[in-house]
């Protein structure tokens, strides 16, 4: 079976690599999708593919400069449509970086497995309590 894991900010590259390496070593042909981690080493795959497709100047140029969330937000649109698709038999998808965008970018065409870490989106002064709902639940597939 082909299982593509996703975790576009790199938000958990432990967790990422041990699950990508259990279901490597029961069988599977697995490509973890990210982003470069920008706070330190992390281990080398290990019977998986990773491929470090989001964020690929913004994540290595700008650490923490506020020049980087603007690229970041340009190379964010073009790394989830290629990952929406994308035709595993399995995709995974730990996060969901912008989920009011990928609410409306993200429409993959594989069996889709989301993993809800945070069940709302991150609150802001312009996010009403129904849009929140809204991005949810367009975004579990």
């Amino acid at each position: 079976m082909r299982v593509v894991i996703a975790d576009p900010p790199a938000f958990t590259p432990a967790y990422d690599h041990e699950l990508a390496a259990s279901l490597a070593r029961a069988g599977n042909r697995v490509e973890l999708v990210t982003s470069r981690f920008r706070f330190g080493e992390i281990a080398p795959p290990n019977g998986y593919h990773r491929r470090e497709l989001f964020y690929p100047v913004s994540s290595r140029l700008f650490q923490r400069s506020k020049l980087r969330l603007p690229l970041k937000a340009v190379e964010h649109v073009p790394a989830t449509v290629a990952l929406a698709a994308m035709r595993p038999d399995v995709l995974h998808v730990q996060w969901l970086a912008a989920p009011e965008v990928d609410a409306y970018l993200f429409r993959p065409r594989a069996p889709t497995v989301f993993t809800a870490h945070d069940l709302l989106p991150r609150r802001t002064a312009s996010t009403s309590a129904s849009s929140r709902s809204h991005v949810l639940c367009s975004i579990v597939h």
